[in-house]
C-alpha cells in the first residue's frame, strides 16, 4: 500500500489526479486534497470529492470521448483519401465542370460513398458507447464541461495547459 494524495479543483470538486505521498507544502487556495492509502497499478480514483471512491482499475469506467472517436474517425479517412487526394478530386471535378456543366466523376463520388460511411458509421460508436454500461462516454460538450471544472478557478495559471488539436477548444 502507498499513501497516495488525490487532487481535485477546491472551486467544483472535479477530480485532477494523484501524486505520490510525499509531503510536501500544499496549495489550499486552488486546490483540495484526499489522501489515501492504496496501490494506484490497481485501482483509481473515480468520481469528485464529494462523490467519488477507489474502485479497481479493472471494475473502472472506460472513458471515452467524443473528440478521440472523431479523431479516429478523421485518421480513417486521411489514411484513404489525404488532404492532397481530396483536393486533387474536387479540383478535378471542377476543372471538368467549368469544361462541361452536365458531369459525373466516379472517384469524385467514391470518395463521397467513402466519407459518408465513415462518418455515419463514427455516429454508431458515438451512440453505442453512450448506451454501454462500462464507459463514460464524453460528448463534446461533456468533455469541456469536464476540463472546465477542472481549470476553473484559474488553475490552468497554475499548471499550465498543453493544448493539442483533439481537445475542443
Amino acid at each position: 500500500m502507498m499513501k497516495m494524495i488525490l487532487v481535485f479543483n477546491k472551486f467544483t470538486g472535479s477530480y485532477i489526479g494523484m501524486t505520490s505521498g510525499i509531503d510536501y507544502e500544499r496549495n489550499e487556495v486552488n486546490f483540495k486534497y484526499k489522501v489515501r492509502e492504496f496501490e494506484p497499478d490497481t485501482h483509481v480514483w473515480e468520481g469528485d470529492y464529494d462523490n467519488g471512491s477507489l474502485v479497481m482499475i479493472q471494475n473502472a469506467a472506460v472513458v471515452i470521448s467524443e473528440t478521440e472517436l472523431d479523431a479516429d474517425c478523421q485518421d480513417k479517412v486521411f489514411r484513404e483519401y489525404k488532404y492532397y487526394h481530396q483536393l486533387n478530386v474536387v479540383y478535378g471535378v471542377l476543372d471538368k465542370l467549368l469544361a462541361a456543366a452536365n458531369v459525373s466523376d466516379a472517384e469524385y463520388e467514391d470518395m463521397k460513398t467513402y466519407i459518408a460511411a465513415i462518418v455515419a458509421n463514427n455516429e454508431r460508436y458515438k451512440t453505442a458507447y453512450a448506451a454501454q454500461d462500462g464507459y463514460n462516454y464524453l460528448d463534446k460538450q461533456a468533455e469541456r464541461a469536464l476540463l472546465n471544472a477542472q481549470l476553473e478557478g484559474g488553475l490552468h495559471e497554475i499548471m499550465g495547459r498543453n493544448m493539442h488539436a483533439g481537445v475542443p477548444q
